[in-house]
């Protein structure tokens, strides 16, 4: 019912990490996406919040395709599962053979790009969304120019059928160097989810000199 990127950006400053995605369902936010300064998770189709909570904690011990294969070998339904993402150094996906169709996924390991996606019209929302995302040049702002890179995507996903019984919540969730407030967004439930997720990008975007961690008005853990 979801289709999801999760991707790797190197900066001076370090790599960034991030996951953007959308689904028919409410709420997709607080299910699908992870992200840290390891790395960027996202679990979807019959989800297990589980393999992406505890995947994006192993980062801090092990490589990318331990953590989520070993997560995966613990789950007693992983066939009904998917779980993709990538590290400082791999990509991994796992689609199970019992997801519903269209279901599938897409590496791009030189990119640090991965995507996956279940329930969808068929197979041309996930090379869209990933070569929307790659093929759009990073900018002098990276931090924040990989949210709006993360949006496009999602709407070049949609453009070319995503899930095939609409969308009603999205979100982004970003792990950089520096955090501010647009790093981690969602939207809930909405009747056109992926414009509302810019428009509040934007707005935190705008605001973004009282949210960030120059600023002394607050504080970011």
């Amino acid at each position: 019912m979801t289709f999801s990127l999760c991707v790797r950006e190197e900066t001076d400053a370090g790599p960034v990490f991030g996951v953007a995605v959308t689904t028919d369902a409410p709420a997709v936010g607080a299910l699908a996406p992870f992200a840290s300064d390891r790395g960027a998770v996202s679990t979807q189709a019959f989800v297990n919040v589980r393999l992406g909570r505890t995947g994006i904690r192993l980062l801090d011990d092990v490589p990318l395709e331990q953590a989520l294969s070993g997560v995966l070998a613990r789950d007693e339904h992983s066939e009904l599962r998917q779980l993709h993402g990538v590290d400082a150094e791999s990509v991994f996906a796992h689609t199970g053979a019992d997801t519903e169709g269209w279901s599938g996924h897409e590496t791009y390991p030189d990119e640090g790009v991965t995507a996956a996606g279940n329930m969808l019209e068929g197979p041309d929302a996930l090379p869209a969304a990933a070569e929307t995302f790659i093929d759009s040049a990073p900018t002098d702002e990276p931090d924040a120019g990989l949210v709006p890179r993360l949006i496009d995507a999602l709407d070049a996903g949609t453009d070319a059928g995503g899930d095939k019984r609409g969308h009603s919540s999205a979100a982004v969730v970003v792990d950089a160097p520096k955090t501010t407030a647009y790093h981690d967004l969602r939207v809930d439930h909405h009747e056109d989810p992926i414009a509302e997720l810019r428009r509040v990008y934007e707005a935190a975007h705008d605001a973004s000199g009282g949210f960030s961690e120059d600023s002394k008005e607050r504080i970011f853990d």
